[in-house]
């Protein structure tokens, strides 16, 4: 089954996440939100009751005067509110209004209302101010707080004048000096006060049982749909009793309409959202490849490399933050590992190494005890033989011979417990060289000359070429041992009378060495073995001539402890050991010489 990759995850998950709280705000605008919004405004509507009650209790006739301080901070957080009575009647002093001083110092209160409405541009060229001297017709009112004249005509001093100017008997005249004037904004007075109004005319006059529970100090609280425009409003009525034991009442009033205008708006809205949202997921989904997903694929990779024991990863992310950290953490992980890698393996190679030397040298103690006991078993049974024709006195005339051949047999022993005994000094890892620069042409010469009587025995000569020529940097005594061995091993194996020619030849790194006589082929299957332990080409011609088995065993060890390679082959007519040594680095070059 394929596995679905973590972009596809996290693309789904922020499409899934977004269509869900698409839906929540959707259907939570459209059938909570209404509920919540109307609750919200009563709520509001409760507040202000309680602020404007505050006020009334402190200045009754604050919320009277629709110029005062308290109203107008009221109008300006939205309070539509008014004092009315219980059949509606608002209490609410005239906004429109003046006080004149006439000649006798009598004051008169007078509302300008009327003349307001009826004639509001031409009422505003009369300029009225404090100070201007006027004449008007009308007629006194007269209510509870006080006596108000309210005129039909008036004109200014200068002979401006507003109104109907038809005096009649029933009318009165006033003539004075203004004192103080009111004359807020029309059409913010009229915006303010037009749904208050509407509402007041509307919903008066009070079913009975809200004027019982008005009178019982109990707060109202209504919602009312306008039957004409059908928008829907929320109002609260709450009873203020006055200091004389009267009730008024404190009616607010605030519009629910907006919240449908709005849910429409905001429909449509989603609409545009839906689509814009979609176009957003895809945009997250590649500022999550590039921020999240990739960082993880490519941590994830050095993950899989690493559980594949690859441990070649890339440089950390450059990046400050969890997946820099995690990155820079993988990065010295797999440092480290690979390190303990290395170290594992190198241990588990030399471990190896070690396994098989042990092995081989478990196997080179069998052999060499196998081979130790079979060398020494025929020169003991020899002497064992002799002594004993000694002891019982056979052939008593030879028994000088007998002594001679148990000398002998000795003499051999001795060589080979000797050569076995270096060569045991030589595989161990105690084993020292003295080195020191010397050239092959004098070892050669002195063991030539150490090696006379035999060659003399066989009538063998040797032919000594050197050219170009440099030191070496060996173990003197142990390069002896080498070839002693060697040319022992020539004029063992050399024909008589023929010619031993040894070469050396110096080149840029290195020293060759090699070693001819004249003699019988090393059979092919043979040349390899040569090298090994006891081993003998002609084993009876080995025995007569003297030799251990152990010579070219010793040989190779010492050249193996001088990292020098050797090789031996047959040519025409005999048999070549050739060595190639190093250079000491500060020789300076023979010329040659025979």
């Amino acid at each position: 089954m394929k596995r679905t990759g973590i972009t596809t995850k996290l693309f789904l998950a922020t499409a899934s996440i977004f269509v869900l709280f698409y839906v929540i705000v959707l259907v939570s605008q459209i059938l909570v939100f209404p509920e919540f919004y109307e609750h919200q405004k009563m709520i509001q509507l409760e507040k202000n009751a309680v602020e404007l009650t505050s006020i009334y209790q402190k200045d009754p006739t604050a919320l009277r005067e629709t110029g005062s301080s308290s109203i107008l901070q009221s109008h300006k957080r939205e309070m539509n509110f008014a004092l009315t009575d219980f059949d509606g009647n608002m209490t609410v002093n005239d906004p429109y209004r003046m006080r004149l001083i006439q000649k006798d110092g009598t004051e008169v209160d007078v509302s300008l209302y009327y003349i307001v409405s009826a004639y509001g541009a031409e009422f505003k060229k009369l300029n009225l101010a404090v100070g201007t001297e006027l004449k008007m017709y009308g007629e006194f009112g007269e209510s509870s707080n006080s006596r108000t004249f309210y005129p039909y005509y008036i004109q200014t001093s200068d002979g401006k004048d507003v109104g109907v100017n038809e005096q009649q008997s029933s009318e009165d005249a006033v003539q004075g000096k203004i004192i103080s004037i009111s004359l807020p904004s029309v059409v913010k007075t009229e915006q303010r006060l037009g749904l208050l109004y509407v509402t007041v005319d509307e919903f008066f006059p009070l079913e009975q049982t809200y004027i019982d529970r008005l009178k019982r100090m109990e707060q109202v609280e209504l919602k009312w749909k306008n039957p004409f425009s059908g928008s829907r409003s929320g109002i609260l009525i709450q009873p203020l009793r006055e200091q004389n034991g009267n009730i008024e009442l404190l009616f607010l009033v605030t519009s629910l309409q907006e919240i449908k205008e709005t849910n429409s708006a905001l429909r449509l809205f989603y609409a545009y959202l839906g689509a814009g949202g979609f176009i957003l997921i895809l945009l997250l989904s590649v500022l999550y490849s590039r921020l999240v997903t990739r960082p993880l694929l490519m941590l994830n990779k050095q993950a899989h490399k690493m559980k594949e024991l690859d441990f070649t990863g890339e440089k950390p992310l450059p990046r400050k933050d969890e997946l820099g950290n995690l990155s820079g953490t993988l990065f010295e992980l797999s440092g480290k590992l690979n390190m303990t890698l290395d170290e594992l393996n190198k241990a588990n190679v030399q471990l190896k190494k070690e396994i098989i030397q042990n092995k081989q040298m478990e196997q080179l103690q069998k052999d060499f005890f196998a081979n130790a006991s079979h060398e020494l078993k025929t020169p003991i049974s020899i002497v064992r033989g002799f002594a004993e024709g000694i002891r019982d006195g056979i052939s008593v005339g030879r028994q000088e011979h007998y002594v001679e051949v148990i000398l002998e047999e000795s003499a051999k022993m001795e060589q080979l417990v000797q050569d076995m005994l270096d060569l045991l000094r030589l595989e161990s890892s105690a084993v020292k060289l003295y080195k020191s620069p010397v050239l092959l042409s004098e070892l050669t010469q002195d063991m030539l000359e150490k090696l006379t009587y035999q060659m003399d025995e066989k009538e063998l000569s040797a032919h000594l070429v050197y050219k170009q020529e440099t030191e070496i940097n060996v173990d003197p005594v142990k390069i002896e041992q080498v070839l002693l061995n060697l040319m022992t091993n020539a004029i063992r194996h050399a024909e008589k009378g023929s010619t031993i020619e040894i070469h050396i030849l110096g080149t840029e790194q290195t020293c060759l060495y090699s070693i001819y006589n004249k003699g019988d082929q090393i059979p092919d299957d043979y040349l390899k073995r040569i090298w090994e332990r006891f081993f003998r080409v002609e084993a009876s011609r080995d025995r007569k001539s003297g030799g251990t088995g152990l010579g070219l065993a010793i040989v190779k060890r010492i050249l193996e402890l001088h990292e020098c390679e050797y090789n031996v082959r047959n040519v025409e007519d005999g048999v070549i050991f050739e060595l190639t040594f190093k250079k000491y680095s500060r020789s300076k070059p023979v010329v040659g010489g025979y």
